[in-house]
């Protein structure tokens, strides 16, 4: 192929300013090709102005701005527009943890969670333009069930930017609304159902001051950081000690939402983690006995009200605490009056007046009632289940002695009286426990001096449990009180020696708890090995192993020890024992030792012998003690009455033992004094379960 340019044919004046050439092709035949003719210099009559050029470059400028932008927005500053875009279509939502379920020993569940949803209002731009308004709202507010106290006008009130993101307009919506509700939502970006978990405690009353109770995060809670809206927050007993091991962790839902708050698609950033269940160490059965017992004690108290005239009181208050003291984990624990979790977890509560009541401040008798206050935590004058403690601490120092028991006993002209009448003849220490002999104690302050006796007592009952928590997984438990002649240095409020045999009888300025009694009495019980109390078996799947005990024993002497549980095995033995009358030979068939206890207080001085605290405290069965219990009923009157009454019915509950309705013994059926499985299966034999 040969390319030849030629000169144009057939050119015109007019073109000679611009000559033409004419541009040849050849084959390799020689043939040719004419492709083009070509002006030299260019199209004729074309000239380019110094203005076009101006403008040409111009918007050459412009372009290669508008280049260098696109690159500043696109690539340099991608990452901060991006974040900034993000925060316009994202929103990032909590899921909620889902708390940790408690249990029994025996698997009944006593606390879990549901969902549940409600209806929230998210706000509008302005509530005024029409435009805005919320469509169908009558019948949203009708399905859902608005109270009036979420609106204003008829409208939905609007969240305070500076204290709520929204307002909760309904809570717990019923579910068979949900659907239709929905439906109306669709086109209302104000307004969405939001899921929530709302606690559950499905046995009601039952352990109800030991598990506690939740409610949601307050204002001061969210705002500390460590709580976000609507997380459930304990307030009382498990449910607030155990919190951290409870709660579990959030996550986070990231939701990709249109410019009306639509959403569109979803995604889970950080699933979060569950909470840790629980199980406990206290059996169903027992509780449930426990709470009984203290219900039916009030038909006791009532009687001992008639004895002396008094009026009947409406409520029973009182406390039972029940341990295996070979672990002591604690089987039962159960406090009067009592109340209903649900109550106070539930939005909205199940039952607004029964909650109002529990809680009213300004009620008759409502600082007395402290319905939920755990009376098993709480400190009361011990009366004579203080002694086995007070004979051991003063044996151990300056041994047994013998004298008689009579009605009343004078110390520097003042008279303190036993609680018998008539003299109960010679006794010891033993015998001193087991018919409460007043006197003996007294005189054995004064033997020993009474600001010395006081000061041994406060050491060595410090050793033995009392003025200390117990080991108990609760926030809050009282450490009572026990006073020396030390402790006495206000000239308001002198030590008189007097002061020394109230001490030796649990009486004067002495306060300990139910919880405290028990520990102290399975210390005891043990021979001076000591080991703190428990209710919790297992966290997830882990069993919790024994708390490590550690021995009170002084000098490896533990007779003073065996002396006292001689003491309270007479108590049940002999015929003046104060409680073998109820739990004796022929009377109750497996052997138990205890101790029977009646306290004066505040009311029982102003209204008579009625109002004392009633205590009793025992374990059994005696050649392989597997139960011990302690039962307290706040101004029940005498010890003797209702508190062994109860404690024997726990008793016949543990060991299977049949008791008719005014409490007596039916002999015949086989006793359960092995494991708790053997009372399971005993009493599902006999339909009780």
């Amino acid at each position: 192929m040969i390319d030849i340019d030629f000169p144009g044919d057939e050119q015109t004046p007019e073109d000679s300013a611009t000559p033409r050439r004419r541009h040849v092709r050849l084959d390799s035949h020689g043939r040719e090709y004419i492709e083009a003719e070509r002006y030299a210099g260019g199209p004729p009559g074309e000239t380019i102005s110094p203005a076009v050029r101006w403008v040409a470059l111009a918007f050459m400028l412009g372009l290669a701005g508008l280049g260098a932008r696109l690159f500043q927005l696109q690539i340099a500053q991608h990452q901060l527009f991006a974040v900034r875009a993000n925060s316009n279509f994202q929103r990032d939502d909590v899921i909620r943890a889902v708390r940790g379920q408690l249990r029994t020993r025996d698997g009944v569940l006593l606390a879990t969670n549901r969902t549940v949803y409600d209806l929230v209002y998210l706000g509008r731009r302005n509530p005024q333009d029409p435009a805005q308004a919320i469509a169908d709202w009558d019948r949203i507010r009708y399905l859902a069930n608005v109270p009036k106290s979420a609106l204003v006008g008829g409208q939905p009130r609007e969240p305070v930017p500076a204290k709520e993101p929204d307002v909760v307009l309904a809570s717990n919506i019923p579910a068979d609304r949900l659907g239709a509700l929905s439906e109306y939502l669709v086109m209302v970006p104000s307004l969405e159902i939001r899921e929530r978990l709302e606690r559950v405690y499905p046995q009601g009353t039952l352990a109800a001051h030991l598990i506690g109770y939740v409610q949601q995060a307050g204002n001061q809670q969210v705002g500390s950081g460590e709580y976000t809206r609507g997380d459930l927050v304990g307030t009382s007993g498990l449910e607030y000690s155990q919190q951290q091991t409870l709660r579990g962790k959030n996550g986070v839902r990231r939701r990709e939402v249109s410019a009306s708050g639509r959403p569109l698609t979803e995604s889970v950033v950080d699933p979060g983690q569950k909470g840790k269940d629980m199980t406990l160490t206290i059996d169903s059965t027992l509780q449930k006995a426990a709470e009984r017992v203290l219900q039916e004690g009030l038909a006791d108290i009532n009687a001992g009200r008639w004895k002396y005239g008094r009026p009947y009181e409406t409520v029973s208050r009182g406390a039972v605490i029940a341990l295996d003291p070979r672990t002591n984990e604690v089987l039962a624990m159960a406090s009067s009056p009592t109340f209903d979790p649900n109550w106070f977890s539930r939005t909205p509560s199940p039952n607004t007046a029964a909650r109002n009541w529990a809680v009213d401040p300004n009620r008759k008798n409502a600082a007395l009632d402290a319905v939920t206050s755990n009376r098993v935590v709480q400190t009361y004058n011990p009366g004579s289940v203080f002694k086995p403690g007070t004979a051991l601490a003063y044996n151990e120092k300056w041994g047994n002695f013998t004298m008689g028991c009579p009605p009343s006993y004078y110390f520097r002209g003042a008279r303190f009286n036993n609680w018998a009448h008539f003299n109960l003849g010679v006794v010891d220490a033993r015998r001193a426990i087991a018919y409460s002999c007043n006197p003996w104690f007294y005189n054995s302050a004064v033997r020993a001096g009474p600001e010395a006796y006081s000061r041994q007592l406060k050491s060595r009952l410090t050793e033995l449990g009392y003025r200390g928590t117990t080991g108990l997984e609760l926030v809050g438990e009282k450490t009572g009180q026990i006073l020396d002649v030390d402790d006495y240095k206000s000239p308001k409020s002198p030590w008189y020696p007097g002061f020394a045999l109230n001490m030796s009888i649990g009486q004067g300025d002495t306060l300990v708890s139910p919880a405290q009694q028990a520990y102290v009495l399975s210390t005891i019980m043990n021979e001076g090995k000591q080991r703190p109390l428990t209710v919790i078996r297992a966290v997830g799947d882990q069993t919790q192993p024994p708390k490590p005990a550690r021995s009170t024993v002084k000098n490896g002497n533990v007779g003073s020890f065996q002396l006292v549980k001689e003491g309270m095995r007479l108590t049940t033995l002999l015929r003046i024992g104060t409680s073998s009358f109820a739990i004796g030979p022929g009377l109750f068939p497996v052997r138990t030792a205890g101790k029977t206890g009646t306290a004066e207080n505040g009311l029982s001085q102003r209204y008579g012998y009625s109002y004392t605290h009633a205590w009793y405290e025992g374990y059994g069965p005696l050649d392989n003690p597997n139960f011990l219990v302690v039962v307290f009923f706040q101004n029940g009157g005498e010890g003797s009455g209702p508190a062994l009454k109860a404690a024997k019915k726990m008793f016949a509950t543990r060991w299977c033992v049949p008791l008719d309705g005014a409490g007596r013994t039916i002999w015949g059926p086989q006793t359960c004094t092995g494991e708790l499985g053997e009372m399971h299966r005993v009493r599902k034999e006999r339909g009780l379960e």
